[in-house]
């Protein structure tokens, strides 16, 4: 499917129509604005295993320059569960940054989100991004959040990533300790 949303045009990929060019092009993305990470997106997507959902991309010439996933799960905050729209590696080629189309991807994501009937997305980050995505209207979630790490036992998330959710819909974002009951996205 591909929609023309907003400057960019933006292709909606299911999973489960995942090519594995299209999963190549996006690793190589991947790559190259997280270098720090490339033994992980050099074999996989995937962060911590956790598959996403569906992607958005935009292409120039046959080459993904931008790209989101989206892992839709069922968490826990409190005692309540709680299904979200997790962000998973916004990536945006360094030529095509400050241009919108990182605001683009997150925007449009989270409206496909919204039409799936989903109330909020939570996204994990670092500091240095805090402000970018305040801009977009996703708040920090002041909370213990906790995951299962690659053994399965359930710690805390890393000290570094601060949790951020956004409303969907007008329903506030459920307060308690947040429960990821997998790995982190």
């Amino acid at each position: 499917m591909t929609t023309t949303w907003k400057k960019y045009q933006l292709r909606l990929i299911d999973e489960s129509q995942m090519t594995a060019t299209m999963d190549a092009a996006i690793r190589d993305l991947l790559c190259d604005c997280f270098p720090d990470d490339i033994s992980v997106f050099g074999k996989t997507r995937h962060w911590h295993a956790s598959a996403p959902t569906f992607s958005l991309v935009h292409e120039q010439k046959s080459r993904v320059v931008g790209h989101v996933g989206v892992v839709v799960r069922l968490i826990r905050c409190g005692n309540v569960p709680v299904s979200v729209a997790g962000i998973q590696n916004l990536a945006v080629r360094p030529e095509l940054r400050s241009c919108g189309l990182g605001r683009q991807l997150m925007s449009e994501s989270m409206a496909k989100a919204k039409l799936q009937g989903i109330s909020w997305g939570v996204l994990f980050c670092v500091p240095q991004l805090e402000k970018f995505y305040q801009s977009l209207d996703w708040r920090t979630v002041h909370t213990t959040v906790r995951m299962n790490d690659e053994r399965g036992i359930n710690v805390q998330i890393p000290a570094k990533n601060i949790c951020m959710a956004i409303c969907l819909r007008s329903i506030p974002f459920p307060g308690g300790d947040i429960d990821l009951r997998g790995a982190d996205w």
